[in-house]
């Protein structure tokens, strides 16, 4: 659980508690250009950042799998290992990196393998999204999860003593690909 933790963190995850990292649809990548394998050279929004774009539909495991090749490739090309004071939690990454952004060299020459939002839930790419995301909030309630909307993108319980659903994680997961359309029918 530590590990999507930290995936959700590298992605820029959705809710304003520790969260399921972003999830897409199928049809989230655009094509590849000629030469492009899919999924490569994406844009996020229109920018210049280049990665792989994941989809609303995109499993944990892929998702580990994305996170895990950039960092190693942020390793090899010079960005230091995080110090950790103590034990390292049971699940979490093997290896943390150093958040100074340094060296400047390794994040450009790793730029194509960086995991990028599913463009579903890149607000900066979907027109919808605000709209869309206080449905995805308005579905969390339905089914139980007592939270609302701090801002596009995030949410929080509605307050401290919120009980949890058993399926929690199941329902911020089934309420993504229902209201963000990649719900399989």
């Amino acid at each position: 659980m530590a590990l999507l933790i930290a995936a959700a963190a590298v992605l820029g995850g959705c809710g304003s508690k520790p969260s399921v990292p972003d999830i897409a649809t199928l049809a989230s990548a655009a094509p590849p250009a000629a030469g492009q394998k899919a999924g490569q050279g994406a844009t996020q929004g229109g920018g210049n950042e280049q990665g792989i774009r994941l989809r609303l539909d995109s499993t944990d495991e892929e998702r580990i799998h994305l996170i895990e090749q950039y960092q190693e490739c942020l390793f090899q090309h010079g960005v230091k290992e995080k110090k950790v004071d103590g034990p390292v939690p049971a699940g979490t990454e093997k290896r943390q990196l150093d958040t100074s952004g340094e060296p400047k060299s390794a994040y450009l020459a790793c730029a194509a393998k960086k995991p990028l939002k599913p463009v579903e839930l890149d607000e900066n790419a979907n027109p919808n999204f605000a709209a869309q995301w206080e449905d995805n909030v308005r579905c969390l309630r339905t089914h139980g999860l007592m939270v609302h909307t701090t801002k596009p993108g995030e949410w929080t319980y509605d307050n401290a003593y919120t009980k949890l659903p058993d399926n929690d994680v199941q329902l911020e997961r089934d309420c993504l690909l229902e209201v963000f359309g990649g719900k399989k029918n």
